[in-house]
């Protein structure tokens, strides 16, 4: 029969008294009421039913439906509280959850109950959530029957506990009514639905398990961490994203190949500065004079670096792999790795090329699959002290490779040797454009001089010359290519392509790879030795005779004073 009180809403009082059939929306736009809108099955007892209706009744069966046990009171609860969410644990079958919601009688306070005994009798879980914030939904983790989730009218939380105390769950996810939830217990994914028509995914929950609450009481926590997968992504568009298909097309975001290194901070790590301006603030509110700083005080607030987090990951052998920073704020956070060592193209502080930005060229070569480490440290005023870790993890390779390396190692130690050879490449090329750079600045300085120019002149434009000349073997003839005729790849040419066809191959290199690069690593070493003793000697000498003959200065020189 019907499991609700069976109460004719046409009866109860609204806003203390019973309105007539032509009172304002009396009937318009309200969704029947005496309604079951929640249930469970036990996931150990199919013959165990739970459901829960809006006019704050628990009905329960353990016969598969066919009679019910009615539960209409619950210690703390108003009566006829609308039961949003019931959850039968799949840990123990006499565990089951309820959240119940009064919202519509102007109570916003958060209600969250538990029964050991199948319904029997029921205990507040609701510990510490805020008292404004009525709970939706509720999920019990599908390992460790001590943590759970919430989700209520000003975001989600998490209780590693049983419900005895509660954090908020925030990076990423905004102050907004969480209305379900569930867990894709193969990837430990939380999965919440809002009231807004949104999905968010929590990315591996699991460092939350068995974390006791004396470890939160440390200054930091660096959790464990799923072992990632590695994998070179696939561009099916062309180009990473959307591409250029335009807002239109529908492009879901994969997490890609990442190792999710999450840490936990008790507090924020704050500047001398911070320190003394929240004490100033205290101090007003106490109506409290301010403690005026010295000299000394102010001073070494002004040159204190702001602190960071560290965090450092290493292979078997302790070799560090990437360094990954962060800005120390309190509470649990993630860093993503992209599984890849650091990049090794030039240091440039301006935005990114077009080509760039689409390309990856800010991405290093990815590891090789195995055993690594992460540790977590802070770093105040340029001072390093380790916080927690090493925490340990192994990198998988995803079988989902065409053409797969014989030798994996092999082929990720050879990509390392070109991304080497592509920075010392990288560098000549900087080399040449900072002494190009320069010339600028001295045939400027030259005609502000007091001596004759032919000499200085003579000796620039000779400089000029091994500069063109050096770039002509460095990055090929563009007279020769103009009038096309055939010359053969120069060092920056073999060695861009190279990079190009391995940066993301997952296979071996072929032989023409192999000799390419051998030829660009012989032809580019007397170059490198011509750029150094140009840079170290001719341009020094240049810049020698400025200053000798009293030149404004120019970017690179030694200045000196007093000697004539």
């Amino acid at each position: 029969d019907d499991l609700t009180r069976q109460i004719n809403r046409n009866e109860l009082k609204v806003m203390d008294r019973i309105w007539g059939i032509d009172a304002v929306s009396k009937n318009g736009g309200t969704s029947p009421y005496g309604t079951i809108v929640a249930f469970s099955e036990s996931p150990i007892n199919e013959d165990l039913l739970y459901v829960g209706t809006d006019d704050g009744l628990i009905q329960v069966t353990t016969d598969g439906g066919g009679s019910w046990n009615r539960i209409s009171a619950f210690p703390g609860v108003p009566d006829r509280t609308y039961v949003y969410s019931v959850y039968a644990s799949r840990h123990d079958v006499n565990v089951v959850y309820a959240a119940f919601n009064h919202h519509k009688y102007g109570d916003f306070q958060p209600y969250l109950y538990k029964s050991t005994n199948q319904g029997r009798s029921w205990v507040s879980i609701t510990g510490n959530l805020p008292e404004r914030g009525s709970v939706y939904a509720i999920e019990e983790d599908h390992i460790d029957p001590d943590l759970l989730f919430a989700g209520t009218e000003f975001g989600a939380f998490f209780s590693n506990d049983g419900g005895a105390h509660w954090q908020p769950i925030k990076a990423g996810l905004p102050t907004i009514a969480v209305r379900d939830m569930t867990i894709q217990r193969r990837e430990n994914d939380l999965i919440l639905g809002t009231f807004g028509r949104g999905f968010y995914v929590l990315d591996d929950y699991s460092p939350l398990r068995n974390l006791q609450q004396d470890e939160l009481e440390k200054e930091a926590k660096l959790f464990a961490v799923r072992d990632p997968l590695a994998f070179e992504k696939s561009v099916p568009l062309g180009l990473p994203g959307k591409s250029f298909q335009g807002d239109s097309y529908y492009s879901g975001e994969n997490l890609g190949p990442v190792a999710l290194l999450r840490f936990y901070l008790k507090e924020n790590i704050k500047t001398k500065r911070e320190q003394r301006r929240e004490l100033e603030q205290k101090q007003a509110k106490a109506d409290e004079d301010h403690a005026y700083p010295t000299y000394e005080a102010l001073k070494a607030e002004r040159e204190e670096a702001k602190p960071e987090l560290l965090l450092t990951v290493t292979d078997a052998s302790g070799m560090v792999v990437r360094k990954l920073t962060t800005t120390p704020k309190k509470g649990v956070h993630t860093i993503k790795w992209d599984l890849r060592y650091a990049p090794k193209t030039p240091i440039r502080f301006r935005n990114p090329s077009f080509y760039n930005a689409f390309a990856g060229k800010e991405e290093g070569t990815l590891v090789t699959p195995g055993k690594y480490q992460v540790s977590l440290s802070k770093i105040i005023d340029g001072d390093v002290t380790l916080l927690d870790g090493p925490v340990s993890f192994e990198v998988k390779a995803l079988n989902n490779t065409t053409l797969p390396a014989a030798d994996r190692s092999a082929k990720v130690a050879f990509q390392r040797e070109v991304s080497e050879l592509e920075r010392a490449v990288d560098g000549a090329q900087g080399t040449l454009t900072e002494l190009s750079d320069q010339i600028r600045y001295i045939k400027k300085a030259i005609g502000r001089t007091e001596k004759p120019l032919a000499t200085m002149l003579a000796a620039v434009r000779a400089v000029e010359m091994k500069i063109a000349e050096i770039r002509l073997k460095l990055n090929g003839d563009r007279v020769a290519s103009q009038l096309d005729l055939g010359r053969p790849p120069s060092v920056s040419q073999r060695i861009g392509r190279l990079s190009y066809e391995q940066f993301y191959s997952t296979a071996s290199p072929t032989k023409t790879h192999l000799e390419s690069y051998a030829i660009a690593k012989e032809e580019f070493q007397p170059l490198l030795q011509q750029i150094q003793q140009l840079q170290d000697q001719e341009m020094m000498q240049l810049q020698k005779m400025l200053e000798e003959a009293g030149a404004p200065y120019t970017p690179g020189r030694k200045v000196e004073y007093g000697k004539n």
